[in-house]
């Protein structure tokens, strides 16, 4: 008897030690969630193939018409940072169902702009909508989920963060080819829409303790100087000359010092709270977010631009290669959010992680020709297998030590990194075309005629 309680006591504590279940309450706000993110992050790609045909419809340059793309990305970066106060005075739920609502109403007018200008005036609206909405979701999901889900659920909305840059080039491509430029824009209404409606309906709306009074300068200097550090990464990796980065740079830097000497002698309110990056496993998660984010980014760049350039594909058959990527994203994602909730190490995922996107890279920079071979092709999954096994665990570990309190504020500081992650991938990118490119042009006909090569296919 003794031998069979104590069986039934050991299946009974494994039983209370094993992460509870996700069930349909927390299921459908992940995917709400994930649902609101995808069509945001999605428009940040999905214009990029239609600026070249923008351009010809409005009549404008290069130089002129990136200013759909640039608009949208420094009006979020220059919200980014009003996230913590505003989820802990409105409540994470309602903040995030107003920037959807203004995102929606953001991408309809940018389907009925008559002329570049109101096209550009009109992705900032965008961009002041979806700034907010990716701190905002981690928030929600610390609150639904707790930390006994947070792993699954992590995952879950980790999706559309790893496939969205993936499908974007896919379907602005294929709007193009069968449709105006206009659906460019109008293709996330719906979805949007209904993510708008159900938000209220699925997502609790829980205020913190009342917060302290808006620190409204230093939302000024740190939304302005990231703003003003991403236009300045935009334009050192753009084609034209590097001194029209610096002013722009300069005052990012000046700007953002700024405030870290405010928030050092008040830091009280501050918008970025530099006091979080005292707790070790925040600062690692931060500091490895970054770097995957940069990586995403650029990867997401540079590989269709390898297989346009060197293998003379077009736009929507590059972009539709990167599918490999996004399949090894959705079949890792899967997995890693119940190892992270078994407790297991996610060192070792990251580390792992980290290694595969490494080993992918290794691939394609020793590729002799630019066809979607089973080599390359088996180099994306590998990479979008690496990029979701660093993802999910970055984003549990963020929150590990810290107390419930601090989650507005640790999101937001993180958040700010990720932004500036996004930003230097695609500008290091950018350095190395041109640089690639000036090295090509050196060398004459024979480097170009070398294969494939990084140095040749510029």
């Amino acid at each position: 008897m003794s031998g069979a309680a104590t069986r039934t006591a050991g299946a009974g504590a494994q039983e209370a030690a094993r992460p509870p279940g996700l069930d349909g309450p927390l299921v459908r706000a992940a995917l709400v969630l994930a649902l609101g993110a995808f069509v945001a992050l999605l428009d940040t790609t999905v214009v990029g193939v239609a600026l070249h045909g923008l351009g010809l419809r409005f009549g404008a340059g290069p130089a002129v018409v990136q200013w759909v793309a640039t608009a949208y990305l420094l009006a979020m970066s220059a919200v980014i940072p009003a996230t913590g106060w505003a989820a802990r005075r409105f409540g994470a739920a309602a903040c995030w169902t107003g920037s959807l609502a203004v995102f929606l109403a953001g991408s309809v007018l940018c389907g009925a702009a008559w002329s570049l200008g109101s096209l550009v005036a009109f992705r900032a609206v965008q961009g002041l909508g979806a700034g907010m909405l990716f701190p905002l979701m981690r928030i929600l999901v610390v609150q639904v989920a707790g930390p006994q889900r947070m792993g699954r659920t992590m995952s879950l909305i980790a999706v559309p963060v790893l496939l969205a840059p993936v499908a974007g080039p896919v379907l602005g491509g294929a709007v193009l080819q069968g449709l105006s430029w206009r659906w460019v824009f109008l293709l996330n209404v719906p979805v949007c829409l209904l993510v708008v409606l159900l938000s209220p309906l699925l997502l609790p709306n829980v205020r913190g303790p009342r917060p302290e009074r808006l620190d409204a300068v230093g939302l000024v200097t740190v939304g302005a100087g990231l703003a003003a550090g991403v236009l300045g990464l935009g334009r050192l990796g753009a084609a034209g000359p590097v001194a029209g980065a610096l002013p722009p740079l300069s005052a990012a830097a000046v700007l953002l010092a700024w405030h870290g000497v405010r928030a050092r002698r008040r830091p009280v309110g501050a918008v970025i709270d530099f006091g979080l990056f005292r707790d070790r496993a925040f600062s690692a998660s931060t500091a490895v977010g970054l770097l995957n984010s940069l990586g995403l980014y650029g990867a997401v760049v540079l590989v269709p631009l390898f297989f346009q350039r060197a293998g003379g594909y077009d736009p929507l058959a590059a972009g539709t290669i990167m599918v490999a990527q996004g399949a090894g994203a959705g079949v890792a994602v899967l997995l890693v959010g119940r190892v992270v909730d078994a407790r297991s190490n996610p060192r070792a995922l990251v580390l792992a992680g980290l290694a595969l996107v490494a080993a992918a890279l290794v691939a394609f920079a020793t590729a002799g020709r630019a066809e979607p071979g089973p080599l390359l092709l088996g180099a994306l999954f590998v990479q979008g297998v690496g990029l979701a096994l660093a993802a999910a665990p970055v984003m549990v570990t963020l929150y590990h030590s810290l107390p419930p309190a601090a989650v507005a504020a640790a999101t937001t500081a993180n958040a700010v990194s990720q932004q500036l992650g996004a930003a230097i991938g695609t500008t290091v990118v950018g350095l190395l075309v041109r640089h690639a490119a000036v090295g090509a042009a050196g060398a004459g006909r024979s480097a170009r005629r070398s294969g494939g090569r990084w140095g040749s296919w510029c």
